[in-house]
């Protein structure tokens, strides 16, 4: 039974740092740093059927451990929020790795027959509100962006542009563009540099000596 509990947690904190992957890789993490209507969108775009797994495999694993003295003799409340925080605080901790980026990229060159569409699907949504990309050109009153599908989006700003992380973008930079988009132009209401990208962080092995 123990072996069973083990599997389940394992299967939690791998759904839960997929699901934080993907909000990153999608830039939809970023959504609530552009205030109010960033986190509706944030809301809105959550991958909800991920969350309702977690719901039930917590549920199903806070039941298994009921049986465990330690467990029982706590209120549920208090069971099921300490499994909660392990399986998030386990699953941010795979997350900022590079393992789903390398899973990403196999799936994306078709050499990951069995998650490979899982990994697509949900790392290729395209969202009305929230786009990602590397800067291509800087020019006084836009920016050119290239995304994942290899699109090239034309970003314009205007006096109202909110930019939390400061307006100093130079080629190469990975940015997430909060804004509608109209064909391949997108009239940002916020701009935001993205320091790391954990998605494109994959390092080569070390060599054993």
């Amino acid at each position: 039974m123990t072996e069973y509990k083990v599997i389940l947690l394992l299967t939690l904190i791998y759904i839960a740092s997929f699901a934080i992957f993907m909000l990153r890789q999608t830039g939809v993490l970023f959504a609530p740093t552009f205030g109010f209507r960033g986190g509706y969108v944030f809301l809105r775009s959550l991958p909800w059927l991920l969350i309702s797994l977690l719901v039930v495999f917590i549920v199903v694993l806070e039941i298994l451990v009921r049986h465990y003295s330690f467990a029982y003799r706590r209120p549920l409340l208090y069971s099921v929020a300490g499994i909660a925080f392990l399986v998030i605080a386990g699953g941010y901790a795979v997350a900022i790795t590079s393992f789903h980026g390398r899973m990403f990229r196999s799936a994306e060159r078709g050499e990951l027959p069995l998650a490979g569409g899982f990994y697509r699907e949900y790392g290729h949504q395209r969202f009305r509100n929230i786009h990602k990309g590397s800067v291509e050109e800087v020019f006084e009153n836009k920016l050119t962006i290239k995304n994942r599908r290899d699109e090239t989006l034309s970003v314009v700003m205007t006096p109202e542009t909110y930019f939390p992380s400061g307006s100093d973008f130079s080629p190469g930079d990975l940015v997430v563009v909060f804004g509608d988009r109209d064909d391949h132009a997108v009239r940002a209401s916020g701009i935001r540099k993205i320091d790391f990208d954990y998605d494109s962080d994959v390092r080569p092995m070390p060599r054993r000596r």
